[in-house]
């Protein structure tokens, strides 16, 4: 398995997760913020989540729009776009009602975009230099470092907010 693999079983992996988790919320859950906490509420980590993978992507790593900016996806997701990529600003989460359905086809483009780019990705492609979150570094440590480890730290964030409110958590 050489590293394009490896990432995209990784990615594959935690995108079903993270989508099984959320999609088998109740919407009670799914919006529940926990009173005097910081957290966010599950349906702000997802968007998140997503949205940042979006944005890591296309406009980090490939210089081009973000697919949320394309084809009337906040509309449909009812996700407002933040200025910016998707930090989860106070402004930006509270109050938001996410389409799941609507949202998870938008996660199913996202994930499908970023297994076609870590697929075409050519060893020499992987020491080409972008500008990442902490400045210039190289697409390969923003695939390893980045990309795929973000999905799977908010999958684990989902799964302790789930367990808090009394629903399972992981799924296994």
């Amino acid at each position: 398995m050489n590293f394009q693999q490896g990432i995209r079983e990784q990615l594959n992996f935690w995108h079903g997760t993270l989508d099984g988790m959320v999609g088998d919320c109740a919407a009670d859950v799914l919006y529940r913020a926990i009173p005097g906490s910081t957290t966010n509420t599950i349906a702000v980590t997802y968007a998140h989540a997503v949205l940042s993978e979006d944005f890591i992507v296309h406009g980090m790593l490939q210089g081009k729009p973000a697919l949320s900016q394309a084809a009337g996806w906040e509309a449909r997701t009812g996700v407002p776009l933040p200025a910016s990529p998707p930090a989860m600003w106070t402004e930006w989460g509270p109050g938001m009602k996410l389409n799941l359905a609507a949202f998870q086809e938008y996660a199913k483009s996202v994930y499908a975009a970023t297994d076609a780019y870590v697929a075409g990705q050519a060893e020499a492609d992987l020491d080409k230099k972008v500008m990442g979150p902490a400045g210039e570094t190289t697409v390969g440590w923003m695939i390893a470092v980045i990309l795929a480890t973000h999905i799977p730290q908010h999958a684990g964030e989902v799964a302790a907010l789930k367990g808090v409110h009394g629903a399972k958590g992981l799924p296994f």
